[in-house]
């Protein structure tokens, strides 16, 4: 190896070092989001400590799947999750104020159920120093045992 090339090496190798240890404590964290088997194609989702202290964390869901990481990564502990999404109802409605009366816009609503937003009932635990996939196949409706 010439000599250049081991100075750009072993200059990289001390960046690498230096920055090991001074991450924000953030994780990673990735999955995919079904409602009644099928992908949630547009949605949001978070993941808020299960005690309440520290910060919540989220993103969006596009396709079913979602990813955070670096700035937008989740601290480690147990977490509360909350997803929510929109979709077309295939009716289109009056725009409203500002405007024009005759403005028409598509209907959307908000489609998943409560217990998985305002009440959740969803968690997870996200560990530090491993692979955090975390993957949400929500019902409709609960499913009787």
């Amino acid at each position: 190896m010439n000599t250049l090339k081991r100075i750009g090496c072993l200059g990289y190798s001390i960046l690498l070092a230096a920055c090991v240890g001074c991450g924000s404590g953030l994780v990673a964290v990735e999955g995919n989001v079904t409602f009644d088997g099928q992908p949630v194609e547009q949605g949001t989702i978070a993941f808020e400590p299960a005690d309440g202290n520290g910060p919540t964390a989220g993103g969006q869901i596009s396709g079913g799947k979602y990813s955070l990481s670096g700035d937008t990564g989740v601290s480690p502990g147990k977490k509360t999750v909350r997803i929510t999404a929109v979709r077309k109802t295939g009716r289109r409605i009056a725009a409203g104020p500002p405007e024009p009366a005759d403005k028409m816009v598509d209907e959307i609503e908000r489609y998943i159920p409560r217990d998985y937003n305002t009440n959740s009932t969803l968690t997870c635990e996200v560990v530090a120093g491993e692979k955090n996939e975390h993957n949400f196949e929500l019902k409709s409706q609960a499913e009787l045992p």
